[in-house]
């Protein structure tokens, strides 16, 4: 049986290089040629909305601006139950805020989540 297992092991690494060409890729050890990456483009700054307050920017293209904030929380320590323990937390906040043709316009939108691994935490707030 391990004479069998040998001869299919180097048939299938003999056969390698073969099937890698047919399929459009490159030899192992024979990499396509390199290319320099393109420099990127320079972006338009954001345009802050004073009207609605600090951290709003405009949305390029409406009167729409727009404020998104957030935090992370990571905790490790010692449990008095299991040992060890970490717990981590987050929170995304996104607002917005804008002029249509039947007044303001409002919307808030904020997500939490919060995973605990042996460490009695409190809710992330």
């Amino acid at each position: 049986m391990r004479p069998f297992a040998t001869a299919l092991g180097l048939l299938l690494v003999a056969t390698a290089p073969g099937a890698a060409q047919s399929i459009g890729e490159p030899l192992p050890g024979r990499g396509a040629p390199r290319t320099n990456p393109k420099p990127a483009q320079a972006t338009q700054a954001a345009r802050p909305c004073p009207a609605y307050g600090p951290g709003f920017v405009r949305v390029e293209g409406s009167s729409l601006c727009v404020r998104v904030g957030g935090a992370v929380r990571v905790e490790y320590g010692k449990s008095s139950h299991n040992g060890y323990g970490s717990s981590a937390g987050g929170a995304v906040r996104v607002e917005s805020r804008g002029e249509t043709s039947l007044g303001p316009v409002r919307s808030f939108v904020q997500m939490r989540g919060q995973v605990d691994r042996g460490l009695e935490s409190s809710p992330f707030r």
